[in-house]
């Protein structure tokens, strides 16, 4: 008896070990098991391009360039942009719709006229926008472009170019409001900064040859030009002359600027010229210092001598030219209807200068092809007729005191290494960038609708304008 009951515990023992371990090795296998997948939440793009395999028009694959969620692509001119089939790289297990419709790699056509909207849809329903921007153009320059907005975060950038005065591309990158998705086109005006003062100068220059003004002329003081409005000023003063004035010579500095500088807003135009005159001042023609001052002066002489308001004046000498859409810029308000928006960066006002009073230094507005207009009258080639004699433009390209400095003429910058045989210039506002060369039968205009104060940017300025001549020399147009 006892002896079954030991054979019974045995057994017991040895099912109940049994069971137990087929217990752990259900458990082990089970906590050994993977976890399943999370769906995927990559909702990136990628890659996107026109490939000339999808696309019968195009001759070579077109690659976007991205700039953040804007996506940029310059297509071959003369292609039809109303029904293209886009290539895109995402997530294998993400979507792709452009404007609600779902994109098939190389199958489904889209008009690019306009600006489109993409929507990268991650497997796990996460979303990610991009704005589409197609239009035809010369990509080898616009992408320059392109990574220049993108380094200075510059909204929209409009640029014309001119070969053997004849405007050979013209064309507007970006947004001109970003707010509302407003491009840019190459008839949008954009305030000129200080290329503002070659249109004083133009205007200077007429009534010199029309013998109604001297670049020699005292302007202060006892018989000059603007004798009776400030008769009583100092011998240094009292020595300053036109010439002075359109080469930054006058022996006054920008420290502070009159013109610019925001203790001075409110301030008229004449309050300006007074605190001007009562300021510290070297002897004239001796030195140096771009003084935006001189230029309000100029524009003063302008309205004295003609009897009309500067603008007026400026609008009916532009007008001969066939030139109509360049104006004296206004504050948001008063924004014209093809005007850009301006973007200021590191905390500047891009609205805080009192057009009106700056109007000849830096207040004028115009677009690009509007620019090249006025280039094609002063350049000294012969297919488009000069609005100023050659003896003229010699007197205005030239240093007037050579000893002094060698690179500013009369309203114009010269004898730059990049660009030695061109006048040009530059302009600077909150909120606004340009730049114009006129020189060799290859004329450039580029406008910004943004500033940016990173270091190395106004050089970079001047290299993208080299690099876009370059290329310009080269393309057969």
């Amino acid at each position: 008896m006892l002896r079954r009951r030991c054979v019974a515990r045995s057994l017991i023992l040895r099912y109940t070990a049994l069971i137990f371990s087929v217990v752990l090795v259900f458990s082990c296998s089970k906590s050994e098991q993977p976890e399943p997948t999370p769906p995927s939440t990559d909702n990136t793009l990628i890659g996107f391009r026109f490939e000339s395999g999808s696309n019968s028009q195009l001759k070579t694959t077109v690659n976007a360039y991205f700039n953040g969620k804007t996506v940029y692509v310059t297509i071959p001119r003369g292609v039809s942009l109303t029904s293209l089939k886009p290539t895109a790289d995402i997530n294998a297990k993400a979507t792709l719709r452009i404007n609600n419709t779902v994109v098939k790699n190389g199958v489904t056509a889209f008009d690019f006229t306009n600006t489109l909207n993409a929507v990268v849809t991650s497997e796990s329903g996460l979303t990610n926008s991009y704005k589409i921007l197609v239009q035809n153009g010369e990509q080898s320059i616009d992408n320059i472009i392109y990574a220049f907005m993108k380094k200075y975060s510059i909204p929209g950038i409009s640029c014309s170019i001119s070969k053997n005065e004849q405007m050979v591309y013209s064309v507007g990158l970006g947004f001109a409001i970003t707010e509302s998705d407003v491009r840019v086109t190459s008839s949008h005006l954009f305030r000129l900064a200080s290329c503002s003062k070659q249109f004083t100068t133009y205007c200077i220059m007429k009534l010199y040859e029309q013998g109604l003004l001297s670049l020699d002329a005292k302007i202060f003081g006892t018989g000059g030009i603007l004798g009776a409005e400030y008769p009583t000023v100092s011998d240094k003063a009292s020595r300053v002359t036109v010439k002075h004035m359109l080469s930054h010579t006058s022996g006054w500095t920008s420290d502070p600027d009159p013109m610019f500088t925001s203790s001075f807003y409110g301030k008229t135009l004449e309050q300006r010229i007074d605190y001007m005159l009562t300021s510290p001042q070297s002897e004239p023609g001796t030195v140096y210092s771009y003084y935006n001052m001189g230029f309000g002066v100029l524009g003063k002489i302008v309205e004295k001598i003609t009897g009309k308001d500067f603008e007026t004046y400026l609008k009916e000498q532009l007008a001969l030219a066939g030139i109509f859409d360049v104006h004296v810029g206004k504050n948001l308000a008063g924004r014209r209807s093809n005007e850009v928006v301006y973007y200021s960066q590191s905390g500047t006002n891009g609205y805080g200068n009192e057009m009106e009073v700056i109007k000849a230094a830096g207040g004028v507005i115009a677009s690009a092809p509007e620019m090249l207009k006025l280039a094609h009258r002063l350049d000294g080639y012969s297919t488009v007729p000069d609005f100023i004699t050659s003896a003229t433009r010699s007197t205005m390209i030239t240093p007037p005191f050579p000893s002094v400095y060698t690179r500013y003429g009369l309203g114009w910058r010269v004898n730059h290494t990049y660009f030695p045989n061109a006048m040009y210039h530059t302009g600077n506002l909150a909120g606004t960038a340009t730049m114009w060369i006129i020189g060799e039968n290859l004329n450039v205009v580029v406008l910004c609708n943004s500033r940016s104060y990173i270091s190395g940017f106004d050089d970079e300025m001047y290299g993208l304008l080299k690099d876009i001549r370059t290329l310009a020399s080269s393309i057969s147009w």
